[in-house]
């Protein structure tokens, strides 16, 4: 078998051009089957990435509980994701389940080799599977009947809309059906028929979903005034650098929406980025390009949600204006590395994040770009010796952890890898990164099922990211499943067409099943 190779410079968002040639072999294993005991076979859906306020109530007792990492939910409990909160779960069949704020679900049975069986009150949701007729979906105005298939679903007050990327979803409620297929979009209101309705990308329905990587390094002495605001703003910067978001959010409850201090703009459309509230981020962030002394900062805030929406040249364009502000700070040279790497300029990307941590040598989530840009450079000692700095400067960070994992990994130490890959977990459960640097340490330890299902809960965290989808497809190839392997490699090419990667990976597979003038062309 092929070994797991990252070629090129592309990143979009946090997707960093990892070096992961070094992995060499996949080694095949069966897959393990779930469900042992008695008590594992109770079960129907595991929290696998917790982000502000969720709470369950069980069928049995009838009171709120809060949700924590890795717990485990019966058929009949009901879920509630609050206010800037998600969360992600992995289903008893092995889908993958992402939930926005403010949703209202209900797990239902999951017998054996029957469909899996959710009612989503209100909210939003994105169901990603690989499994055949692996779910029944339920909702006040249409229901869906799923065959392996990834899709969003909305309800709102007055109707539920439902956007399909791919595969095949059977619509229907008493007034009439529809069989969607690959990015159609229909709607269904009270009392109508479920209709098609024309949408330039369905996968925009999937926005609030996606990733958003951190590059200013605030701190609460940013707010020195002696204001009552200032002293909740140095609470809630506080709260963010410790990873505790819902206290994060709770403290700027307590400073009047209408402030319009840019710093706190600034700080407010970060934090409000870290649970893919973008438009919300983006209100913020016009409103403080009106000051000079923060016009740079939000212009490089704004360049960055370009990027991980794959809006490259509007990005471009945008780093370029926050370039010419001056002084250009730490934060902007990191905007620049993300959008000078997006283009294929890892030369670029290495010079800017070497600008950031001279500006700001205590600057940890510049260390870790500078570990991430000689990765893709096969600077692999460099590397390791900057992720070791950034892990010391803030070894209570996400971000940090998941840098040193994939340094560690590049020298084949997988076991320092997977210890700081489950800390990246443990400090960030929504970090798609540290799930696939986890999953690629557990393949290249021979464990082909379990980091398959790492990287599965990888794209359930960022679904817009190209990366992660080359090797989930790759992971299905080594697995010899041919057919969701083809998918998630197309969606690669979709997501981000630049990126050699998934290419590669698809002339691999289409040389595997005898189509070799096929793979040719892809290489």
């Amino acid at each position: 078998m092929m070994g797991w190779t990252k070629i090129g410079g592309k990143g979009v968002g946090f997707r960093p051009a990892l070096v992961l040639w070094i992995l060499i072999v996949a080694l095949m294993i069966p897959q393990r089957a779930v469900g042992q005991t008695a008590m594992e076979t109770e079960w129907v859906a595991i929290v696998v990435s917790i982000q502000g306020q969720v709470q369950v109530r069980g069928k049995a007792s009838g009171q709120w509980e809060a949700v924590g990492l890795e717990d485990r939910f019966q058929a009949g409990d009901m879920i509630k994701v609050g206010t800037n909160s998600r969360a992600a779960f992995v289903l008893k069949n092995d889908s993958t389940l992402r939930v926005d704020q403010h949703t209202t679900l209900v797990f239902s049975s999951a017998e054996k080799e029957q469909p899996f069986w959710i009612e989503l009150i209100s909210g939003a949701v994105h169901f990603f599977s690989r499994v055949n007729r692996s779910l029944h979906l339920v909702t006040p105005f249409v229901n869906g009947a799923v065959e392996g298939t990834e899709f969003v679903a909305r309800v709102d007050a007055n109707q539920t809309s439902i956007s399909l990327f791919e595969g095949r979803l059977r619509v229907f409620n008493p007034q009439g059906s529809l069989l969607m297929t690959k990015n159609q979009s229909v709607s269904a209101a009270a009392n109508q028929s479920p209709v098609q309705v024309a949408v330039v990308d369905p996968r925009d329905a999937a926005q609030w979903s996606l990733y958003y990587p951190a590059v200013i390094d605030f701190k609460p002495d940013d707010f020195s005034c002696a204001e009552e605001w200032c002293t909740a703003a140095r609470q809630s910067v506080d709260a963010w650098r410790k990873g505790r978001l819902l206290e994060a959010f709770s403290a700027l409850e307590a400073i009047p929406d209408a402030l319009d201090d840019p710093r706190f703009l600034l700080y407010r459309a970060a934090l409000r980025l870290s649970v893919g509230r973008s438009d919300a981020a983006t209100t913020d962030l016009q409103q403080a390009l009106s000051s000079a002394s923060q016009r740079g900062g939000a212009l490089a805030l704004l360049a960055i949600t370009a990027v991980v929406q794959n809006q490259k040249e509007t990005a471009r364009q945008l780093i370029d204006q926050a370039m010419a502000q001056s002084p250009v700070t730490s934060g902007v040279d990191m905007a620049n590395a993300y959008v000078q790497q997006a283009f294929f300029d890892l030369d670029g990307a290495l010079a800017s994040v070497r600008s950031a941590t001279r500006k700001d040598p205590g600057h940890a989530l510049a260390w870790a770009r500078l570990s991430e840009i000689n990765l893709a450079r096969g600077e692999r000692t460099e590397a390791l010796s900057a992720a070791r700095r950034a892990a010391e400067l803030r070894p209570d960070l996400a971000h940090t952890m998941t840098v040193l994992g994939f340094a560690n990994l590049a020298q084949i130490n997988t076991a320092q890898a997977k210890i700081a890959f489950a800390k990246a977990i443990r400090f960030d459960s929504a970090a798609p990164m540290a799930r696939l640097g986890m999953g690629l340490a557990r393949i290249r330890d021979g464990q082909l099922a379990e980091g398959r299902r790492e990287i599965e809960i990888a794209a359930c965290l960022d679904p817009g990211n190209a990366l992660i989808r080359s090797y989930l497809g790759k992971a299905y190839f080594e697995e010899k499943r041919d057919d969701p392997a083809q998918v998630q490699l197309a969606a690669a090419k979709q997501l981000d067409p630049n990126d050699p990667t998934p290419w590669l990976y698809d002339a691999i597979r289409k040389q595997s099943v005898n189509r070799p003038v096929e793979a040719l062309h892809d290489l």
